[in-house]
């Protein structure tokens, strides 16, 4: 037996049923429908809200450290500017 090529003889496949395949894609396409539905109008929207509370959060904790650190200045400022006695 010559060969073009030095691979050894590829095994067959299992037979394959398409029907299988097609009913279970008639099966599932209404689940699939109805996730992508719920995740396009209903997660994306609790999503958004919790990211818009962590950006809340993060400024408010942001305004609190200023806050702090313009009493601290003002401490330090007055110090500095009374008058030794």
């Amino acid at each position: 037996m010559n060969k073009k090529t030095n691979f050894p003889d590829l095994e067959r496949s299992p037979p394959h049923n398409h029907f299988k395949h097609f009913f279970n894609y008639l099966w599932n396409k209404p689940r699939w429908m109805l996730e992508n539905f719920y995740e396009k109008n209903f997660l994306n929207q609790k999503i958004e809200l919790e990211t818009l509370k962590i950006d809340l959060e993060i400024k408010e904790m942001e305004l609190t450290l200023l806050r702090n650190e313009i009493e601290e200045i003002k401490k330090q400022s007055n110090k500095v500017l009374r008058p030794i006695k």
